[in-house]
């Protein structure tokens, strides 16, 4: 696995077409409600969090493109029918190759940002750490 210093070598590590998108989205994300924060974490990836995780930058392929993962996507409508599973219990994602791929659906992309966002508002109760731990049995 890649590791990255901060968010700065992150994106300087990625092919003109990948960096680009990402950072189309990131500024999308960051200016879409006035809480949401960005976190390097795991010296690999960018989450996004306004009150609790919202979404972060997923596996990113030359060729596949890069996937915004939704840490609560199992809580997500999916009205838009984005979201896929991939086999995954919580989390759904956003799969694009390049910026004129996301432009295309930008407008459903952030109908899908703001119900994250209004599950972290309403639903304060359901963090991240709390369903991923809580799922858990102690022994």
């Amino acid at each position: 696995m890649t590791t990255y210093s901060d968010i700065d070598d992150f994106f300087a590590n990625q092919t003109p077409e990948i960096r680009q998108v990402l950072q189309y989205i990131r500024q999308l994300l960051l200016v879409s409600h006035p809480k949401m924060r960005e976190k390097f974490m795991y010296s690999n990836t960018i989450f996004f969090i306004c009150l609790d995780y919202v979404c972060y930058f997923g596996k990113i392929h030359k060729t596949k493109g890069v996937e915004i993962g939704f840490v609560k996507g199992f809580l997500l409508s999916n009205e838009q029918g984005l979201l896929e599973d991939k086999g995954r219990k919580l989390i759904r994602g956003v799969t694009v190759r390049n910026l004129q791929e996301f432009k295309a659906i930008e407008d459903a992309f952030l109908e899908i940002v703001q119900e994250a966002i209004l599950i972290n508002e309403t639903q304060p109760e359901k963090t991240f750490a709390k369903i991923i731990f809580g799922t858990r049995k102690k022994k």
